[in-house]
């Protein structure tokens, strides 16, 4: 069968919008940074669990954000030892569950470590440190910085270590992340500021992690060129050790660069039309079902199915909602970015590529629309892994209040 026919006979049985996963090619990257100690997926960007368990099942770790990321990670398997809580702001559920499973945490805000260290929970935890600048395909993910809520600015990493101490709390591990869709460019200057840290940290720090936000080449460029990113990260794990006398575990916290091109999304024609400006094809998919483009601007390719020997011209694809901000193509500022397509017809298939990370993830019941269906592919084969909300669950919330 065709990918083509696959797209088609996968509709006809879910509807549209539909979510596609691979699940080999979200394995297949991750191995590729097997050259780190431990590969801990940021499951904030494709949460489900079908793509957990076989994350879990490939011996890979975890980072959650929240106490119910943590529980979900324990249903697919992971155990509590490759759980990593990563926060900033530690509430209180979040932390009850914390104790509760036993899970470590990566402390952002120094403010934190009495709290932590009082409640009986992991009675280690890493410390994540601002290093002072940033980088990223966008400064709404550009996470270090003066201008950044995330880390211990690195300033305030001395004292941070001071009152761990004080607290009881054991510093085991250091973690700088400085933003998503970070590029070569930036290393050396990350790698300097862990080194920085290390300088202050004590003896217990046994466990670095080099961060995540790998760039993902939206626009079918070149890949992110992991073997050089190892290799430098690995260089200077053999040098501190030989300086500090110890073994260092190195992680690495890749997120979207594992499950972006891994996803796609297909969505139905349902008008076209025409502005003095633009060619205009509607979808039942928009900013409810993919956020991305509405948050940073961001580039997605497109194709349509079955439609190569069409004429290509400009066109801005937008979605079904009661907002002008509803456009699938749009520029960082917000305003419309033709691409260019075949020419559409009503009933056509949109299909939206490297929608794996942060799609179905920030996915929303906006104007009572319900969460899209998924469907993964194991060896080849498709097997439904979410289905689409009912009415009924869109009110199972609210009944009998």
């Amino acid at each position: 069968m065709s990918d083509d026919d696959l797209l088609r006979a996968l509709v006809r049985e879910h509807g549209t919008p539909l979510y596609l996963l691979d699940l080999d090619m979200a394995l297949e990257r991750a191995a590729r940074l097997d050259a780190f100690d431990t590969v801990r997926y940021a499951q904030k960007a494709h949460p489900g669990l079908a793509l957990l368990r076989a994350l879990a099942a490939a011996g890979h770790s975890v980072d959650a954000t929240s106490g119910f990321e943590i529980l979900r990670a324990r249903a697919a398997g992971f155990p509590a030892e490759r759980i990593e809580l990563a926060t900033d702001v530690l509430d209180r559920a979040t932390l009850e569950v914390a104790v509760r499973e036993g899970v470590r945490a990566n402390l952002g805000s120094a403010d934190l470590i009495e709290a932590y260290a009082a409640s009986g929970a992991h009675p280690e935890c890493t410390l994540r440190i601002n290093p002072g600048f940033g980088s990223g395909h966008s400064r709404r993910v550009t996470t270090g910085g003066p201008h950044s809520k995330h880390g211990i600015w690195h300033e305030e990493f001395p004292a941070a270590l001071e009152r761990a101490e004080r607290a009881g709390l054991r510093v085991s591990g250091l973690h700088v992340h400085i933003g998503s869709g970070v590029e070569l460019e930036g290393l050396s200057q990350t790698i300097a500021a862990m080194e920085q840290a290390l300088r202050h940290a004590p003896d217990s720090v046994v466990r670095i992690s080099a961060g995540g936000g790998l760039a993902v080449p939206y626009d079918g460029g070149p890949e992110f060129p992991v073997e050089r990113y190892a290799a430098a990260w690995l260089e200077a794990r053999a040098r501190w050790q030989v300086e500090l006398g110890r073994s260092l575990h190195l992680e690495v916290e890749p997120g979207r660069y594992l499950v972006a091109p891994a996803g796609r999304m297909v969505s139905e024609v349902r008008a076209c039309k025409e502005t003095p400006e633009w060619s205009w094809v509607l979808v039942d998919a928009g900013f409810h079902t993919l956020a991305r483009p509405l948050l940073y601007g961001s580039y997605h390719r497109m194709s349509l199915v079955g439609a190569e020997s069409r004429p290509l011209r400009p066109t801005v694809v937008a979605g079904p909602l009661c907002e002008s901000g509803d456009v699938l193509t749009q520029s960082p500022s917000g305003e419309p970015r033709p691409v260019e397509l075949p020419e559409a017809r009503p009933g056509d298939l949109l299909v939206i590529h490297d929608t794996g990370a942060y799609g179905i993830s920030m996915a929303s019941n906006y104007n009572g629309f319900p969460l899209p269906a998924e469907v993964v592919l194991e060896g080849g084969q498709p097997r439904l892994a979410r289905r689409r909300q009912s009415f009924d669950d869109l009110l199972a919330l609210e009944q009998d209040l």
